[in-house]
C-alpha cells in the first residue's frame, strides 16, 4: 500500500489498536488473571480484548489480502507477496527463539539443549502453513500459565491456509471469483446451521476459534469482491451507529457467533474507511507485525525472570517498552526493504 494511500484509511491505526488489544490480555492470561481483564470484567466473562484484536486483524487481512490477489499478476506474484510479507519475520523471530531465548532460559545445560531433536524443529514455524510448534526444550516450563515460546503464532496457521483458499481465482480463471464466493457462502451456512440447530455438536471442528475468525476473514474477502462501497457507508452516522446496534444486541442471541462473523468485518472495514486524524498512525511505518511477533515471547521472559508476575498492567506497559522499538527496527531494517523484491517474481 502507497505512502499517500495509507495515509488516507485508518487501517494502520486499527492494527496497532488491534496489536495493543492482544498484548494487553496476553498480559492478564500468562499470569492467570484472566477473570481481571477489564473487558472480561465489563462482559461478565464473555468477551477480552483479544477478541477484538484478532476480529480486527482477520478483517482488515481477509479484505486487503483479497485485494492483492485481485491485483497481482499471477499466482506465484500473489504468494510472493504473501511470503514477503510474513516469512523473513518469522525467520529472525525463530532464530532469535532457538539460539537466544531457548538456550537462556532452558533449564537444560546449553549442551543437552543444542542436542534435542525439538530445538530445531521449531524452524517449523517459518512456514505456519503446515502447523507449528509451540515449545523448545524445558524453556519456561516454571512460568505461570504456560511454557509456550509464542503462542500468538497460531492465528498465522489459519491465514497462510486463508491464503492458499484466495488462490482460487487464479486456478479457475473466469469462474474463480464465482467459485470462491460459492464456497464462503456454503462455509457461513453451515456454520449457522450447525450452531442454530445442533449447539456447535454436528460438526465439532465448525466450533473452535479458528473457524469462526477464518469465517470473519472469509467474509471480509466476500465483501472486497462483491465491490461493496465502503467509502460511501463510512460517511452514514445512521448506518454506522446500526450496524453498532445490531452487534450489541446480538450479544442477547443464540446466534451470536453467526452474527458477528458477518456484522464485525463489515463494521471494522466501515471504520478504516473514515476520514481523520487516525490516517496518519502509519506515517513513520506499519509496526503492528512487530508487536503481535515480539510480544508474547517478550512476555514469557518478563515473567520467567520475576521481573513482572504480579501486576498485568505493569507487564503490559514493560512489554511495550521492549517491544515498540524492536518492531519500528523490525519494519525499517526487515520489513520494509522487502516491499522492495515484491515485484521480482511475475
Amino acid at each position: 500500500m502507497l505512502l499517500k494511500e495509507r495515509l488516507s484509511n485508518n487501517y494502520d491505526f486499527l492494527r496497532v489498536f488491534a496489536a495493543l488489544c492482544i498484548t494487553l490480555t496476553h498480559s492478564y492470561n500468562l499470569i492467570l488473571k484472566n477473570d481481571d481483564e477489564p473487558l472480561m470484567k465489563l462482559t461478565g466473562n464473555r468477551f477480552d480484548f483479544s477478541f477484538i484484536g484478532l476480529s480486527i486483524f482477520f478483517s482488515i487481512s481477509g479484505y486487503l489480502v483479497t485485494k492483492s490477489a485481485v491485483t497481482s499478476s499471477s499466482f506465484k506474484n500473489y504468494i510472493w507477496k504473501r511470503f514477503l510479507r510474513i516469512q523473513p519475520m518469522l525467520m529472525l523471530v525463530c532464530l532469535l527463539s532457538v539460539f537466544l531465548i531457548g538456550p537462556v532460559f532452558s533449564s537444560l545445560n546449553m549442551n543437552e539443549y543444542f542436542r534435542k531433536k525439538e530445538t530445531y524443529t521449531y524452524f517449523r514455524n517459518i512456514m505456519p502453513l503446515f502447523g507449528i510448534q509451540f515449545t523448545l526444550p524445558q524453556v519456561f516450563t516454571h512460568n505461570t500459565a504456560e511454557n509456550g515460546v509464542n503462542g500468538s503464532l497460531w492465528t498465522l496457521i489459519v491465514e497462510e491456509r486463508l491464503y492458499l483458499m484466495l488462490g482460487l481465482p487464479f486456478l479457475f480463471k473466469s469462474f474463480g471469483k464465482k467459485i470462491l464466493l460459492s464456497l464462503i457462502l456454503i462455509l457461513n451456512i453451515l456454520f449457522f446451521l450447525n450452531l442454530a440447530f445442533f449447539n456447535e455438536s454436528l460438526i465439532k471442528y465448525f466450533s473452535g476459534n479458528h473457524v469462526f475468525y477464518a469465517l470473519i476473514f472469509l467474509n471480509s474477502s466476500a465483501f472486497f469482491l462483491l465491490d461493496v462501497d465502503f467509502s460511501a457507508y463510512s460517511k452514514s452516522v445512521l448506518i454506522f451507529l446500526g450496524i453498532i446496534s445490531l452487534l450489541i444486541l446480538s450479544i442477547f442471541s443464540s446466534l451470536e457467533k453467526s452474527i458477528h462473523i458477518i456484522l464485525l468485518p463489515f463494521i471494522v472495514i466501515i471504520i478504516a474507511h473514515l476520514k481523520g486524524f487516525t490516517n496518519k498512525a502509519g506515517k513513520y511505518g506499519d509496526f503492528t507485525y512487530g508487536v503481535y511477533a515480539f510480544s508474547f515471547p517478550v512476555q514469557q521472559m518478563l515473567i520467567a525472570s520475576n521481573l513482572v508476575v504480579h501486576n498485568p498492567f505493569n507487564l503490559f506497559m514493560v512489554t511495550l517498552l521492549v517491544v515498540v522499538p524492536i518492531a519500528f527496527l523490525t519494519w525499517h531494517l526487515i520489513e520494509k526493504k522487502m516491499l522492495i523484491f515484491k515485484n521480482r517474481v511475475k
